[in-house]
């Protein structure tokens, strides 16, 4: 678990439109847990992230993406991918990404993530 893909899939479950920023704080030597400041908080255990919320995300042999409270995601048009609450995301320079909301989530080092207005 990176502390980028919680924060992209905290954005996708909040609606991608306000701004936000996550850290990754030591539980144990093993366990490791990544705080955001839209409220949601993340663990990895056995490759599936939890939220605190109580939603699961899982990657999908396929590479696809399952949302246990039923946001569903495709590949959409130029590369983005498709969430079924309206959230579009798409891979851009650095690693980084950019929503369809006007949203860009970016890695600030290793335990560190904001997603923000792209201006």
């Amino acid at each position: 678990m990176s502390v980028l893909e919680v924060a992209v899939y905290a954005l996708v479950l909040t609606g991608g439109k306000t701004a936000f920023f996550c850290e990754q704080k030591e539980l144990t030597a093993e366990r490791a847990v990544v705080d955001c400041t839209n409220g949601l908080s993340a663990t990895e255990e056995k490759g599936v992230i939890r939220y605190d919320s109580g939603v699961v995300v899982t990657r999908l042999p396929d590479g696809g993406l399952s949302f246990s409270n039923g946001i569903t995601a495709h590949w959409g048009a130029g590369s983005w991918v498709q969430f079924s609450n309206g959230v579009s995301l798409r891979r851009v320079a650095g690693g980084n990404f950019r929503s369809s909301t006007g949203m860009l989530c970016e890695a600030g080092g290793m335990v560190k993530a904001s997603c923000h207005k792209d201006d």
